[in-house]
């Protein structure tokens, strides 16, 4: 498997700031999850705008962010100077052997879990560095509801076979396969751990337009047809702040010991 993401079509470098204003974040707990040391060197893969890359910092020794998009690595260098801000992608990613204690990846892994991908994160990984993956799904209404909106969206979008994930929040059917797990199972690396979090996300009414904004499908369409379909989102909001349950899944794992570390 190789990475086919890229920016939207539609939106492209105003996507950025819908996705860092609507998205939900993560909780502070996942960091103490894989026992690292405060010293740690940890990488952010798929960093996007830093919502974990802010987390990692004034944690650990030194935080490497990696992010392939340039509109999405502006909007990081901006959001978090103190960061190490890198191009590049999973399947070949600019450090050396043995660098890093730690490489997390947030909303992004099902993207990147095959072979060349898992292979770069076991070559700069030290012995027994930990790999940590997370995503944020849906647990519950949002408060108060938005039942007007997601029907109308349901209506307007693509149904879920056809856009591999649902069109109206972040569970896509690249994690929900589970496919990911077994190519981590077939590595270099040892078993899965896992554990659920909650992770509530409150929103004014533009920053719930700006997380329906952020939704490929939407991004992806012209201007023509993207902002009338926002501005009927956006008429059917009237609260003036919203409450969204999100739960965060949270996998970590190390690398197998004895590994040797190769460039493939």
């Amino acid at each position: 498997m190789t990475t086919s993401w890229s920016m939207p079509a539609g939106s492209v470098d105003r996507w950025p700031d819908d996705y860092e204003r609507g998205r939900p974040g993560w909780p502070r707990e996942i960091l103490d999850l894989p026992g690292l040391p405060s010293a740690a060197t940890v990488l952010d893969l798929g960093a996007g705008t830093g919502k974990l890359t802010r987390l990692l910092v004034p944690t650990f020794g030194r935080v490497v962010a990696l992010e392939p998009a340039e509109a999405m690595r502006r909007l990081l260098v901006a959001l978090c100077p103190e960061a190490e801000v890198l191009a590049g992608s999973a399947e070949e990613i600019p450090l050396a052997d043995a660098s890093v204690d730690a490489v997390f990846a947030a909303e992004a892994f099902h993207w990147f879990y095959g072979d060349r991908g898992l292979a770069e994160i076991a070559r700069v990984l030290r012995p027994r560095g930990a790999l940590v993956v997370m995503w944020n799904l849906p647990a519950g209404p949002t408060q108060p509801s938005i039942a007007a909106v997601e029907q109308l969206l349901g209506e307007r979008g693509p149904t879920r076979e056809e856009l591999g994930a649902d069109p109206l929040d972040l569970n896509t059917t690249r994690y929900a396969s589970g496919v990911w797990r077994l190519a981590i199972a077939e590595s270099s690396f040892e078993e899965l751990r896992e554990t659920r979090l909650p992770n509530p996300q409150t929103l004014d009414r533009d920053g719930l337009v700006a997380f329906f904004a952020s939704m490929g499908w939407i991004a992806d369409l012209p201007d023509a047809d993207r902002l009338p379909l926002l501005d009927e989102v956006r008429s059917l909001l009237d609260s003036a702040e919203y409450l969204r349950p999100w739960e965060t899944h949270v996998y970590w794992t190390r690398r197998a010991a004895g590994l040797q570390n190769a460039r493939t």
